[in-house]
């Protein structure tokens, strides 16, 4: 009986600890959290009328003149029936509720806050810590993998066609980058973020980042679009950027139009340009995929209106096109007036890193530059392969669905084996030379998901002409592949915060 009596008041004893007891009762204290309230929010889609160069996903100005915060002392323990708030010194508000406080804080920074809690009594606890402000700001910048390019924000052709964000840049919300800065911001309630996108599809380091660029799809009218790095340094205004999120180097090695040589031509990296033989009957398989885009698909593989010398992938990812040299007077140099082609790429790396430096003032560190994956390879692991001989009608018709068209083996080992391996290459190497970080996680995520997978993270042809109307989509993540780049992009944050 003496033993039962024991355990009841010990097991009494507990409770009352845990529930908290009144006044300066053992288990009474101050206790508090704080929340910045998110900012991300993705912006309502507009016509391409009412399009400006850019995107903020902020809900609210770019540059608030302060930044809440709201405070919860709801895990302040006994009864307690006032909260009494003060920072740095200074009281600054009174609640009867413990979840009631919001302040407005001049700027980022540490700040010293004291919660005083009174119970009906007048007993009083106190806690006091110091807190971070911080908002973070990240700018998206780049080509179209940045952008989100085959991924538009809307494409339903029953109900308005496709939109995006931004249509001469076909920026879209779907983009990896956007889709990192959201997770960011919902994983850490302490911090907030404001997240701008400038990527534009089809950028190269001279024509987009440093330099005016067009845009994929340029009206008569338009003006040329301002050099990236030059926009980020007007929409910062001098505040310190936490995260350059760069997804740049494909286009400067020109590798759509590798790509698109090894569709057209017969086997394109040998460089002896040629058509493909067997291009038309090519077209009339994967055209008849495309729903209303039949026509267009098909004006895309004609072989009547390609451009023999545009067929060689070789020379145009080494060096750049043919055509884009010209003579000096010192022997017998060279100078690409394109800038473009893997010799190239080192030096316009180069050149965007002192960019980034002069015109941003920012710590190296603190730019993520996001790997192209390999994604000719199905989920075996086997090269993607168009064969030179097709099989009967209904393999056929899955080869047509699944693999490139047109791209044998031996033209997809050399775009696996060199053209990839050698651009991610150049892209790490600038990385490490620059002190960026480089978000190598893209390509093991992709692994398995290639373009010709049963589960493939890519928009294959037939399906941008499908989602977009157009040939541009092709070999862009999907929304999955996107999520992926998303994925890759954070742990890559987080492991430098």
């Amino acid at each position: 009986m003496f033993a039962r009596s024991i355990l009841i008041t010990v097991i009494a004893s507990v409770v009352a600890a845990a529930l908290g007891g009144c006044g300066g009762e053992p288990g009474s204290a101050a206790s508090f959290d704080y929340e910045m309230p998110a900012r991300f929010e993705v912006p309502a889609l507009r016509s391409p009328e009412d399009q400006s160069e850019y995107e903020v996903y902020v809900d609210g100005p770019l540059q608030p003149e302060g930044w809440r915060v709201r405070f919860d002392a709801c895990r302040s323990t006994g009864s307690p029936a006032k909260y009494s708030w003060s920072i740095d010194g200074e009281e600054v508000g009174v609640e009867t509720r413990c979840n009631g406080f919001e302040y407005d804080f001049p700027a980022e920074g540490g700040y010293t806050v004291s919660l005083v809690v009174e119970d009906s009594s007048g007993e009083q606890m106190e806690q006091t810590q110091v807190i971070e402000v911080r908002d973070l700001l990240i700018f998206g910048l780049g080509d179209s993998y940045g952008s989100g390019e085959g991924s538009p924000d809307v494409n339903d052709f029953d109900e308005g066609g496709v939109q995006w964000q931004n249509n001469r840049c076909h920026r879209s919300a779907q983009s990896g980058q956007v889709r990192a800065a959201q997770q960011i911001e919902e994983a850490d309630p302490h911090t907030s973020v404001t997240f701008v996108h400038v990527a534009c599809s089809g950028g190269r380091i001279y024509e987009a980042l440093l330099e005016p660029y067009d845009g994929i799809d340029v009206g008569p009218e338009d003006e040329p679009l301002r050099a990236q790095i030059d926009r980020v340094a007007e929409l910062a205004d001098d505040a310190e950027i936490d995260a350059l999120f760069v997804s740049i180097g494909g286009n400067d090695i020109n590798f759509s139009k590798v790509v698109e040589a090894c569709v057209l031509g017969q086997d394109c990296h040998l460089g002896i340009p040629t058509i493909d033989p067997l291009l038309e009957g090519t077209a009339s398989l994967v055209c008849g995929l495309t729903g209303s885009f039949e026509d267009e698909c098909k004006s895309y593989l004609d072989p009547d209106v390609i451009d023999v010398d545009s067929l060689d992938a070789q020379t145009i990812f080494d060096i750049g096109s043919k055509d884009e040299y010209v003579e000096v007077v010192e022997g017998e140099v060279k100078v690409d007036v394109h800038r473009d082609g893997l010799d190239d790429l080192p030096s316009n790396y180069d050149a965007l890193a002192e960019a980034i430096v002069d015109s941003l003032g920012m710590e190296p560190a603190r730019v993520y530059l996001t790997e192209i994956p390999d994604v000719t390879r199905d989920e075996f692991g086997d090269l993607c392969a168009w064969p030179t001989d097709l099989p009967g009608y209904l393999e056929t018709l899955r080869i047509a669905a699944q693999q490139v068209p047109g791209v044998t083996k031996t033209e997809m080992e050399w775009a696996s084996t060199y053209v990839l391996t050698e651009l991610r290459s150049a892209m790490r190497a600038a990385a490490n030379k620059h002190g960026w970080q480089f978000v190598e996680g893209v390509d093991a995520r992709f692994a398995g998901h290639g373009y010709c997978s049963d589960v493939t993270w890519l928009t294959r042809l037939q399906n941008t002409f499908q989602f977009q109307g157009d040939q541009n989509g092709a070999l862009h993540p999907n929304r999955v592949g996107y999520g992926a780049y998303a994925d890759a992009i954070v742990e890559a944050f987080d492991l430098v915060q």
